[in-house]
């Protein structure tokens, strides 16, 4: 429980940052208490806080616990305001028609991207992975591992959210993947590890090539045959 807390509030660089902020400003406040000889019940009392000819890093408390607290645990809920203030969603729908409208929409053009990481990148903008039985998502390899004469695969997940990786196998077609690949990656199940999300199958490479009016990204190999 106390890793997956952990986790939550540091899995990208700048939450990171509002952790080391949030020590600082502890630290402050812990210093503050400790010259007045104060406990917590005494900071309810403006009597005893800070004043203007004390120390200026006694005030920093102030400012820096809860600046480091949005920074870190509440930053993912920045995001989802974020994205709901400015309505941000994926290109490939047209949020401008309104969906009772019968006027003829000519198909939009598939996009295509200079390799598969511009892809990824471009992805990662709008998609979130999906951990339900049987569903995919869209990844990246980052490295390729062997274990006892078989290969696992070290995938990031594309998330708009944060930096999500997960452990993919295909013991079928381990020759055709490799690092850099672009792949559709399909749930199997969460596991309890600090940098590792979920595991589960390597079920085809791709093209980075993305039809926009279904959202699907062109398979370059089917890997589940």
């Amino acid at each position: 429980m106390i890793r997956t807390i952990w986790s939550y509030g540091t899995s990208t660089p700048i939450q990171r940052v509002g952790v080391i902020i949030l020590a600082i400003g502890l630290l402050s406040l812990f210093s503050w208490m400790i010259k007045e000889g104060l406990s917590f019940s005494d900071l309810r009392n403006p009597y005893y806080l800070p004043r203007s000819r004390d120390l200026f890093f006694f005030h920093l408390f102030f400012y820096l616990i809860p600046l480091g607290l949005i920074m870190s645990w509440g930053y993912q809920i920045l995001i989802k305001i974020k994205k709901w203030v400015f309505s941000e969603t994926a290109p490939d729908k047209d949020s401008s028609t309104p969906k009772t409208s019968t006027r003829y929409i000519p198909p939009k053009q598939n996009l295509h991207f200079e390799n598969n990481l511009k892809a990824f990148q471009y992805a990662a903008k709008y998609y979130s992975p999906n951990f339900n039985s049987g569903q995919m998502s869209l990844g990246i390899v980052q490295n390729v591992i062997e274990h006892n004469s078989k290969y696992q695969f070290l995938i990031q997940l594309a998330d708009s959210e944060k930096t999500t990786l997960a452990i993919g196998f295909n013991d079928k077609y381990a020759g055709s993947i490799s690092k850099g690949n672009l792949v559709y990656w399909g749930f199997v199940e969460k596991v309890d590890d600090r940098d590792i999300s979920a595991i589960g199958h390597v079920l085809a490479t791709l093209y980075p090539e993305l039809d926009p009016n279904n959202g699907r990204w062109t398979v370059k190999q089917d890997l589940t045959k």
